[in-house]
């Protein structure tokens, strides 16, 4: 794209309402889109790699991809959990701190290290509540957003931000190698240099992934997400200056694989999110991805797991993917804009834009149109409809 984009005046004019209740979507059934990111993390199965590589050597190159960290090699990420919560000397009985929404893999690391896990509640930007524990594991999910004060960091489910980022005291990642022998590989960051040298101590080689592998997916980062980078911020601003809806910025830790969009508290999430999914545009609800843990129900789990079921389901998950077009970057955008538009939520985050948009479909289709009519409360105008 080498014209800037005027996403706020892209689509203009109204859609019809009508439409949404069986027109035509913004992609048909059929369409085939290049891949999201998602299905491009694992190296792939046919890449080139050096027969000779030690783990000393792959740790180094992934330690100087990652601005100097003490890095550690890990077969998988649960293994990798296990290793560092033996070397912490997590103590049987002991409460280890974990988002009401914890994978199940992480979940499980903690309690078949005979710890108990300690579900906390996430507010509605997703970050983490306070944690008594001395340990509390933060989860984000595929690098969608930038935790705050965390200590140790769970980013298994993508690779790592290349570069010297100001990084959590552990970090953990997944390499995504080939699945072949259950050796799909994890890497761990550390600050704290005793810590990092206990787990490396405690590494057995049945604990080790493919090395050459390994390796092959450190030289094959930077290409990847410089490429991603470049399509997230361009589908991020679409979709913050198109729909006016809330976005997180992704993380500078983890190779985030798509925008998470908030749906606004005036709209109810289920219908939003049916709305875009019959646009035929690749969304997925948060909740659908990583949902509730079953155990932070319960009356010892997380203390306000409704508010937190809650707050999960208000963020969508619009894919990215490094090879996408602008074609596919806009139909991204436009699936949610016009969910927005037909629910009377667009330009939710700036009230004075969404006034002179409603005025001017008022003059431009007149009284008792089927046009946008917000319906959120605008800065010194009635909302239409209210």
């Amino acid at each position: 794209m080498n014209v800037p984009v005027d996403w706020e005046t892209l689509w203009l004019g109204g859609f019809c309402a009508v439409g949404a209740l069986g027109g035509l979507p913004v992609r048909g059934a059929d369409y085939a889109a290049q891949a999201p990111l998602d299905d491009l993390l694992s190296l792939p199965a046919d890449t080139d790699v050096y027969v000779e590589v030690t783990l000393e050597a792959a740790e180094e190159a992934w330690s100087q991809r990652l601005g100097g960290a003490m890095v550690v090699l890990a077969r998988d990420a649960y293994r990798a959990r296990r290793l560092l919560h033996q070397a912490a000397g997590i103590a049987p009985g002991e409460w280890v701190g974990l988002p009401a929404n914890a994978s199940h893999d992480l979940a499980e690391s903690v309690k078949h290290h005979k710890a108990l896990p300690r579900f906390l509640d996430l507010d509605a930007q997703l970050q983490l509540a306070p944690s008594t524990a001395r340990y509390t594991w933060t989860q984000v999910l595929r690098g969608l957003w930038q935790p705050r004060d965390a200590a140790w960091l769970d980013c298994a489910d993508t690779l790592p931000m290349p570069g010297a980022a100001k990084r959590p005291a552990v970090t953990l990642y997944g390499l995504h190698l080939s699945a072949a022998g259950g050796r799909p590989g994890a890497l761990m960051t550390f600050k704290d240099e005793a810590l990092y040298a206990a787990v490396k101590a405690l590494r057995q080689p049945e604990d080790c992934p493919d090395a050459a592998r390994a390796l092959a997916q450190s030289e094959r980062l930077p290409e990847l997400a410089r490429r991603q980078k470049v399509n997230l911020a361009e589908a991020r601003r679409g979709l913050c200056e198109a729909a006016g809806l809330a976005t997180h910025a992704p993380s500078s830790l983890a190779l985030a694989t798509a925008v998470a969009v908030q749906i606004p508290l005036e709209c109810d999430p289920a219908t939003f999110y049916a709305y875009v999914e019959q646009e035929n545009t690749p969304v997925r609800w948060l909740t659908q991805i990583q949902p509730l843990h079953y155990a932070a129900l319960r009356a010892d789990g997380a203390p306000n797991h409704r508010e937190t079921a809650a707050n999960l389901a208000r963020w969508l998950y619009v894919p990215v993917g490094p090879d996408y077009s602008f074609e596919e970057i806009k139909h991204g955008v436009l699936g949610v804009v016009k969910a927005a538009e037909y629910l009377g939520v667009r330009w939710r985050s700036n009230p004075a834009y969404a006034a002179e948009y409603a005025a001017l479909m008022d003059r431009t289709y007149g009284a008792g149109h089927d046009a946008y009519r917000p319906l959120f409360a605008l800065d010194g105008a009635r909302a239409a409809g209210g």
